[in-house]
């Protein structure tokens, strides 16, 4: 499959939002579109299901108008998508039936994102990572040739946040995946590439490899981890630590896991990406 987005504009109530943009994929990987908050990511998700019409330029799935093409999407928004009032298992035999796949494929994907303990419970019963992985099951229901998902790891703690991106993973190693974030060290986690949005525009697409520095610095908020290591600084409620790769991150997180500390948050301070996103974006 091949997506190019070609001189494209777009927004709401004729205010643009997405000014000119241009990209092109066509391999299967995890790309993640990556910006803060207002940079665009969710206007140009919409834009590529068809949600939002163009000012200007287009959107082509293998050379057809996005609106005239009959590609299948599944898209996951940063607000969870299943009705509150239905069970797990009421939700996705559901969901199951629209897409029309067999009762098996229905008991595959409930195994693969280990729902079967959440089938007789409600939705508005679970917690928000439980919440986002019955969302996230949903939306891979049936045969999709492009998955979109907006901010999947939202207001989840470091550890469910990993799980949820390993199934993802797991799930979509030969589909193409369009992944929003504005967290560096979630893309580097999980992307082969990056679409970098500030302002409504493009202001880096290419490898994630092409980011990575040899100094890379963390902050993690937490509570246990004084007891278990030493190389770090205090700045304010974060544990400042000074690494070599988001890998080493990653081990390090690990590790303050199983050993019993209770992590909160994780954030990147060494952007590379830094020098593109001015304070007024």
């Amino acid at each position: 499959m091949n997506i190019t987005v070609d001189d494209f504009s777009t927004g709401y109530d004729g205010v643009e939002v997405l000014h000119h943009i241009g990209f092109n994929i066509n391999l299967p990987g995890i790309y993640v579109v990556l910006g803060k908050n207002g940079a665009g990511k969710t206007t140009l998700f919409r834009a590529i299901t068809g949600m939002l019409r163009p000012f200007t330029g287009s959107i082509m799935f293998d050379g057809v108008p996005q609106v005239q093409s009959t590609v299948r999407i599944a898209y996951l928004s940063h607000k969870n998508s299943i009705p509150a009032g239905l069970t797990v298992r009421t939700a996705m035999k559901f969901f199951g039936k629209v897409e029309g796949v067999s009762s098996e494929e229905i008991s595959n994907i409930i195994e693969e994102f280990n729902l079967g303990e959440l089938l007789n419970k409600n939705i508005q019963g679970l917690s928000q990572g439980q919440k986002k992985r019955v969302s996230l099951a949903k939306s891979l229901i049936g045969d999709k040739s492009l998955m979109i998902l907006d901010e999947p790891t939202t207001n989840l703690d470091p550890k469910v946040s990993s799980e949820i991106r390993e199934l993802i993973i797991r799930k979509t190693r030969d589909s193409i995946v369009m992944y929003s974030s504005h967290n560096l060290y979630e893309a580097m986690d999980i992307g082969t590439e990056v679409i970098a949005l500030n302002g409504g525009k493009v202001v880096y697409a290419g490898d994630i490899n092409g980011l990575k520095t040899d100094n890379y610095k963390i902050g993690i908020r937490g509570k246990g981890i004084e007891n278990l290591v030493t190389d770090y600084t205090i700045d304010g409620k974060y544990f400042i630590f000074n690494l070599k790769s988001p890998a080493e991150a990653a081990e390090l997180i690990s590790k303050l896991s199983s050993s019993g500390a209770m992590i909160y948050e994780v954030k990147d301070l060494s952007n590379p990406l830094g020098r593109f996103f001015d304070d007024s974006s």
